[in-house]
């Protein structure tokens, strides 16, 4: 066969095959996923979208709608549950999870009926600390010296019937929907959470610590600084400026390697606020501030940044 041939024979098979692809009833193509099933679509409607570590009253709210693409599916019952995570270390000294809700999490909410909305259409409810512990407030765990409650944690003095959740725990929210035929759709595959245009398949929620000082009078008001200079020659116009109830002073070290001054707070203040201010030889300036309860709530420098001052709060 010449070169020629063989080129009109190639051509022929290629308008062949388009005719025939064309041709191709579209009924039989496979439907993908999404199309056929219900997915569900959550987002954070709180202004934090976060637990509070130092403020159990702060709640998450969610609004959450089950979508069906085609239309064809109707569902009648929604459930919500609630999967909590605790990082801890174990008797070996390495990093672990123990998951107290499994894989499947613990019913949180329940929607059937009339309480159900319509397709693409939000219910809303709330995550709430209270909430969670009364799901799992008889939860054990074996930390590696025997099973222990997770709330009464002789290792983890900071968990307690106040501060029931940590800043390391880790709460999920997932949901199942059951569609009006029986059928029940509790996960999805991966190309439905992340890549479909407004799907999720569950969402994370973080115990973060407070990021203000809401009685900063209290347990006696007295914050100590202590102000460091690596040169020994003082701040050289660096300084502390603390806030309370709109009156600022700004505390220094005018001259030697270091001091350590008191703040005194009154009971009736509502508002503390730390703020940097930056001298002329920052690299030489560290300093430290704690709280009344003696925990170290800011630590910063050589060169700390100018500006209100980041505090860590998780332990007050």
């Amino acid at each position: 066969m010449s070169m020629k041939t063989l080129r009109k024979y190639t051509i022929v098979m290629i308008v062949l095959l388009a005719v025939i692809t064309s041709c191709k009833d579209e009924s039989l193509q496979v439907v993908p996923e999404w199309g056929t099933a219900v997915h569900g679509f959550a987002e954070v409607t709180s202004a934090n979208g976060d637990l509070l570590y130092n403020d159990p009253a702060v709640d998450v709210d969610i609004d959450l709608r089950w979508v069906s693409i085609d239309k064809k599916n109707t569902v009648t019952k929604m459930e919500v549950y609630v999967l909590f995570d605790e990082a801890y270390i174990d008797v070996d000294g390495n990093p672990a999870v123990a998951s107290h809700g499994g894989t499947v999490g613990k019913l949180l909410e329940s929607f059937e009926g009339s309480e159900v909305p319509a397709n693409r259409t939000a219910t809303s409810f709330s995550v709430t600390q209270s909430a969670i512990y009364e799901l799992y407030k008889d939860a054990t765990f074996d930390y590696g010296n025997g099973s222990v409650n997770v709330f009464s944690n002789p290792d983890k003095p900071q968990r307690n019937l106040t501060q029931r959740f940590m800043w390391d725990d880790a709460i999920t929210i997932r949901w199942e929907f059951t569609t009006e035929d029986g059928r029940v759709f509790k996960s999805w595959s991966p190309s439905v959470c992340t890549e479909f245009p407004g799907a999720n398949c569950q969402i994370g929620i973080s115990v973060v610590c407070a990021s203000n000082i809401t009685d900063p009078g209290a347990n006696g008001g007295q914050y100590e600084l202590t102000l460091n200079d690596s040169y020994g020659d003082g701040w050289n116009g660096a300084a502390i400026k603390v806030t309370i109830d709109g009156v600022a002073t700004n505390y220094t070290l005018s001259n030697g390697a270091s001091t350590v001054t008191i703040v005194s707070v009154p009971p009736t203040a509502t508002t503390l606020t730390f703020e940097f201010v930056s001298g002329d030889w920052d690299s030489e300036v560290s300093f430290t501030i704690k709280s009344p309860k003696g925990n170290t709530i800011a630590s910063a420098g050589p060169s700390p940044a100018p500006g209100p001052i980041k505090l860590n709060l998780c332990l007050e």
